[in-house]
């Protein structure tokens, strides 16, 4: 299969820090806590990425348990990270920007057996793009420029 390049377009709306993704025919709200300068009306960029883990996750699970015959009645994946804001407001230059540390639990309800269930969740943990993709991928800035209005 060909590589597939997926897109988003991030608009400010003018206001405190709200934004709005683009992505393909679908919008999503971005915004940051009213401590943080936001108005809270959208979940922050770091709480979509833990968002994203999730997903993904949650869509492999669903989507090759019949490969390996499990009966999926649920599947959730909790997750958290631990972010110190010091690093990214610049007050403490010896603290990362980004989180220290993600954490996840799958919980599955099924009645499969469970030698199956943990041939699943080892193979979706090993595939999971964004996971992958959260424990090393290049990020290019692939213009520094800025728009100037005179």
């Amino acid at each position: 299969m060909a590589t597939l390049t997926f897109k988003s377009e991030v608009q400010w709306e003018g206001e405190g820090v709200l934004s709005t993704a683009y992505i393909g025919d679908k919008q999503v709200q971005i915004d940051e806590p009213k401590s943080l300068g936001g108005f809270d009306q959208a979940p922050n960029p770091v709480e979509y990425l833990l968002a994203s883990l999730g997903g993904c996750i949650n869509v492999l699970v669903v989507t090759y348990a019949k490969q390996f015959d499990v009966e999926i009645n649920d599947v959730k994946v909790n997750v958290e990270g631990d972010l110190d804001p010091d690093g990214f407001l610049g007050k403490n230059p010896n603290v990362r920007p980004g989180y220290e540390e993600i954490r996840y639990e799958i919980v599955i309800d099924s009645s499969s057996d469970e030698a199956k269930v943990q041939a699943l969740l080892d193979h979706v943990q090993k595939i999971c793009p964004v996971k992958d993709t959260l424990q090393g991928t290049r990020v290019v800035n692939v213009n520094e420029r800025t728009n100037q209005h005179s």
